[in-house]
Parts: structure tokens; C-alpha cells; sequence
């Protein structure tokens, strides 16, 4: 069943096709980006039901980046203590496990902090050169931080509206200088420090299209994807909207086709998300090859022991594979 046969990208193998999609839990409730005991029992338990990987929330790189005053960061040495716990938590139980670096920009609701964009839009102030090339070294210097961390890969965030998101939009890009003539050239600046920083897989998490008629849309995002992978980048993980509020399409399997278009114009693998929550949507979008790699989200908050029960019911899970008191509740579960 090829859902649950392993995949290797850039030395890094995953046991199967089925992850876990970043989550903003809105947990750290001192405001300080540094992980709870909440964290730690929250991706522990997304371990033991045994995804091929887990990608961690959106963790701001920089005091400026965070979504909101209760997001984790990674730019504090007490903040990457919480977070190293996490990761050797995970890997005691054999997932894989990687963190999404990301800034905000516009979208930031933190409290006293300067929000930050493209251009003054919404409140926000214009970047100056010298603050991209902070946001710039911050990602780096995140990408380094990671790999001392120990997670497996990285995940820049390049979707919903959030900085680099407003750099690749002409929504909310109206720069005049290198920065608005060349609309990628943000987040090719972030990939390459962070290819050069964290020794794995990079992932980039896109918006396919913005809903919008003078927003970005897929045939856009398919030049995106093509220069990314020229880059080196090992996965693209497909996602939509986000910019600006529109009437989404929502509706099972709704950014599949998007999550296909990019496949159709790059040979790296490609995730998808969004309204999945049947084993039969899981296993034909894989069988299908509409995209490489299917990500749960409330499904997993749901109902964290999802995947192992299936590969119970398949007859694909043995008692060695899982503690002792998992399998035999699996087993009073049939």
C-alpha cells in the first residue's frame, strides 16, 4: 500500500506519506515564545500514533515575526531549550520532525513590537533595506538554530499572507526598488541562507492562489515552484489563500488540484492539505500521484491514533511496532 511505504528525500526517510500539518496552538501563555508542558505532550502524542513526520507550528524567527503574542519562538536560548525537549521527545518514539521558521509581517498581532511589511499596508510599516536584511539573517541564523536543535528538517513559510507571502503578493507588494521589481527575491534571499545553514530537507509552504483577480494565482505559483526546486529545495507544501479575506472554495480534498498543478511542473515531492479526513481521500490522492505526501490536521487533533488504526485494519502493524498497551487497545477497538 503505497501510503505507508517509506519516501527518502536529500538522505532523510519517513516511514510513510502521512503527516502531520503545522498548527498554531496559541499555547505559550507567559508570551515569551518559550514552549509549555503543553508542547511537549502535544507533539509527544502526535509521535506515538506514528506519522511519517510532524511540522512543528509557525515559530517566529525574530521578535517582529510572531502571528501572536502566544506563538512559539526559536531566537531565545530559553526557547530553544523547550524546544530541543520537544524534538528528543519525538524522536524516542521514531518520527521525524521539523519546524516551521516563519515572520508574520503585516499579519502580526503581537503587542508592542513593530509590525513590519512589504509596503505600509494595514497599519504596518514599510521594510527598510536594513530591516529585510535582518528578517534575512534572522531566518539564517534560525536555520542554524534548528540543526543544533536537532530537527530533521526545516519548513520556510512562504503561504497565508505572512511575510514572505506579502513579498511574492502584487496585493501587497508595492515596492519601487529590487524588492518590487523582483517579487521572489525575498524568499530566494531566506532559501538560500537557510540551504546553506541546515544540513536536511528544506521544505517551502506556498500559497497556490489568492482568490483574488489581481492576486497571485496557480500558473504564478508553478513559476514559484520550478525556481524553488531549481534551488535545491527537497518539498513543496502546497496550501492556498491567506493575503486578503476571500470567498475560499472550501470543500473536501479543496487544494488537491493545486497541490497536482505543482507536480505537473516539478520532480521533487509535493504535500498536500486541507479538509482530508477519510482513508479513502488519503489513498487515492497517493495512488493517484495528486500529490506525494497528504498532511492531517484537525484530523490529527482529532483523532491523534488515526494512522495506526488503519494500518491495524490493513494487517500492516505488528505488536513490535507500538508499545504493548497501544496494540492491545487497537485491538479491543475492533
Amino acid at each position: 500500500m503505497k501510503t505507508f511505504e517509506p519516501l527518502t528525500f536529500k538522505k532523510m526517510t519517513i516511514a510513510n506519506r502521512i503527516g502531520v500539518a503545522p498548527m498554531c496552538t496559541y499555547m505559550c501563555r507567559k508570551k515569551d515564545g518559550v514552549a509549555e508542558d503543553f508542547h511537549l505532550a502535544h507533539y509527544t502524542t502526535f509521535a506515538l500514533g506514528q506519522p511519517g513526520f510532524i511540522i512543528q507550528e509557525a515559530t517566529a524567527v525574530n521578535e517582529n515575526g510572531y502571528i501572536s503574542d502566544y506563538d512559539l519562538g526559536i531566537y531565545q536560548p530559553r526557547q530553544r531549550e523547550a524546544l530541543k525537549h520537544i524534538v528528543e521527545s519525538v524522536h524516542s518514539h521514531n518520527v521525524k520532525m521539523g519546524v516551521q521558521l516563519a515572520h508574520a509581517g503585516a499579519k502580526s498581532k503581537r503587542s508592542n513590537v513593530r509590525i513590519v511589511a512589504p509596503s505600509a499596508v494595514d497599519g504596518a510599516e514599510e521594510m527598510t533595506l536594513q530591516d529585510i536584511e535582518k528578517a534575512i539573517f534572522d531566518f539564517e541564523a534560525a536555520a542554524k538554530w534548528a540543526r543544533m536543535i536537532g530537527y530533521d528538517f526545516v519548513e520556510v513559510h512562504g503561504a497565508h499572507g505572512y511575510l514572505i507571502n506579502q513579498f511574492l503578493s502584487p496585493l501587497t507588494n508595492r515596492r519601487s526598488d529590487e524588492y518590487g521589481e523582483d517579487k521572489h527575491l525575498l524568499l530566494k534571499k531566506i532559501v538560500s541562507v537557510v540551504l546553506k545553514e541546515f544540513d536536511g530537507p528544506v521544505f517551502v509552504r506556498l500559497s497556490g492562489t489568492e482568490y483574488h483577480e489581481e492576486g497571485r494565482t496557480i500558473e504564478d505559483t508553478q513559476e514559484t515552484v520550478k525556481l524553488l526546486a531549481k534551488m535545491g529545495v527537497s518539498v513543496i507544501n502546497m496550501s492556498s489563500g491567506g493575503v486578503v479575506a476571500a470567498n475560499i472554495p472550501l470543500g473536501p480534498k479543496y487544494q488537491v488540484p493545486l497541490a497536482t498543478a505543482a507536480k505537473q511542473v516539478c520532480s521533487i515531492p509535493v504535500a498536500t492539505a486541507g479538509l482530508i479526513t477519510e482513508r479513502e481521500q488519503i489513498r487515492s490522492i497517493i495512488d493517484n500521484e495528486e500529490a506525494d505526501l497528504v498532511l492531517l490536521g484537525r484530523l490529527a487533533l482529532r483523532d491523534p491514533f488515526f494512522i495506526l488504526k488503519w494500518k491495524y485494519d490493513e494487517n500492516l502493524l505488528s505488536k513490535e511496532d507500538v508499545p504493548n498497551y497501544m496494540y492491545r487497545s487497537l485491538q479491543a477497538s475492533k
